[in-house]
């Protein structure tokens, strides 16, 4: 009986390990999905061409306080031009109706300093760039809000700069000390230190409760904030932007160190003054050059290298011709992946792809986005808000791979449309959501897509590219 047991176990065994020898699975580059090996007999490869194009982005970014902010310049990258950052804040006493400074008609200023949280840097480390900072002209009406788009005009400072630092780039996260109050060392990293000019600090301490200190309104009426900007011409490695959490109470802050006379007595002290979610902005702006200039204007409708650069940058429209070939025919679609290929770009080692590229459809009329139908899932939770391993777009082995699969399905099944589609690199976006039956509502909420701001450039072969196309792969059976 046992005997007749193990023959039993032995011949399904054999079969399995038959049948597993036989059906090979292929796993591609979007996850974990198997799908059967191409065989030209149940299952078959194909390759569609593309026509690519390049575009500017319509950008209407705003870059809001719990973002990084930029701070540089990329004065010339070879292939795409210039980038320039500049940061706009307000900061403010942490309490009002108490003078900050104690007893006002002793206090001796020993030291102001502008401090700013960095997060990291994009491009060449090794950058020395001068940074300046003014004070936001308090006659202006303009800056008294934290939603201006990146692309808003710069706003109107005073005249003198306040203080400067010759920022070498990588030494911003190097280990720093400096002495609070005279008598306490304090040890940090990762923080930007910038000494402002005591003169003009004066005038917080004249402020009154009365007036000045007495409401956060009364406080901003006399003072916008500081601007920091880079003076181009005292600069001579322009090549990076770094990045600055304003956020970061514990080391963005404008700080009085000061001694105060009370009782025939001298004490020191710190008065600190904090971004606390008012007044901001970061204006980020892209000036096209070289060989990314070119292609923008060269009239193709079907590139052979497309530009991406990360917002504010640039899209690409993809159109898939072939696609009129599957519609109306019985095919299951186990897999279609659009392909994007970088390609070598001058620096390419210092001006680096973006992490994720994002890819949405075009209307008809070019007036409107929506999200692909199917294989763009809405998560509602989580960094992005979207499901990034099912849509793909992230960087991954040399290449950035968009799974179009159920998409791809819902041509051939249900005969819904297939549009022109766009690739970019967005901060963050909220397109229309097109949903299964190819119907159009409006997104719960924000997704985002690549952080920080200006963040990434890449090149990469277009539809016609010679050795590196741009390309729609899919595998399929026919039924």
């Amino acid at each position: 009986m046992n005997r007749k047991i193990l023959a039993s176990l032995i011949v399904v065994l054999s079969g399995f390990l038959l049948y597993s020898s036989c059906t090979k699975v292929d796993a591609t580059d979007l996850g974990k999905d198997l799908i059967p090996a191409v065989d030209n007999v149940h299952t078959f490869e194909t390759l569609l061409d593309v026509e690519t194009d390049n575009f500017l982005y319509p950008d209407t970014t705003v870059v809001y306080a719990s973002f990084p902010h930029a701070l540089g310049v990329i004065d010339d990258d070879p292939e795409f031009g210039k980038t320039q950052a500049a940061i706009y804040a307000s900061l403010t006493p942490n309490v009002y109706g108490a003078h900050p400074f104690l007893e006002k008609d002793s206090v001796l200023i020993d030291s102001v300093v502008l401090s700013l949280a960095y997060n990291n840097l994009y491009g060449d480390s090794n950058s020395v760039q001068q940074i300046e900072v003014f004070e936001i002209d308090p006659a202006s009406n303009n800056f008294k809000d934290s939603a201006y788009r990146i692309s808003t005009p710069a706003f109107a400072v005073l005249p003198g700069v306040l203080g400067q630092k010759n920022l070498v780039f990588n030494t911003l996260n190097d280990s720093i000390s400096y002495v609070n109050n005279r008598t306490d060392t304090i040890l940090s990293n990762n923080e930007l230190r910038i000494h402002l000019d005591t003169a003009w600090a004066r005038h917080f301490v004249n402020y009154d409760t009365a007036d000045v200190y007495k409401t956060d309104s009364a406080f901003r009426t006399h003072f916008k904030g500081l601007a920091l900007r880079v003076n181009e011409a005292a600069s001579a490695g322009k090549r990076a932007l770094a990045y600055f959490d304003l956020t970061n109470t514990s080391k963005t802050r404008l700080t009085f160190y000061v001694r105060v006379t009370s009782n025939g007595s001298v004490d020191t002290l710190s008065s600190i003054f904090n971004y606390t979610g008012a007044t901001q902005a970061n204006l980020v702006s892209h000036t096209p050059a070289h060989n990314y200039q070119a292609y923008l204007e060269n009239g193709n409708a079907n590139d052979d290298k497309v530009y991406l650069q990360s917002a504010p940058g640039s899209y690409v429209t993809v159109k898939i011709p072939g696609l009129d070939t599957l519609k109306n025919t019985n095919r299951v679609i186990h897999r279609a992946e659009l392909v994007v290929e970088p390609i070598a770009s001058t620096l390419d080692n210092i001006y680096t792809p973006m992490p994720t590229l994002f890819i949405d459809a075009l209307s008809a009329a070019g007036d409107s986005v929506f999200t692909i139908r199917n294989d763009f899932v809405f998560t509602g939770s989580g960094q992005t808000m979207y499901d990034l391993a099912s849509l793909g777009g992230y960087y991954r082995a040399g290449k950035y791979t968009f799974n179009l699969t159920r998409y791809l399905q819902s041509v051939v099944s249900k005969q819904l449309p297939y549009h022109t589609l766009r690739i970019s690199a967005p901060l963050y976006m909220k397109p229309w959501w097109q949903l299964a039956d190819g119907s159009k509502t409006t997104l719960p909420t924000t997704i985002y897509v690549n952080e920080p701001i200006a963040y990434g450039r890449v090149v990469a072969g277009g539809g016609s590219h010679p050795t590196n196309k741009m390309r729609m792969r899919i595998i399929y059976s026919k039924i």
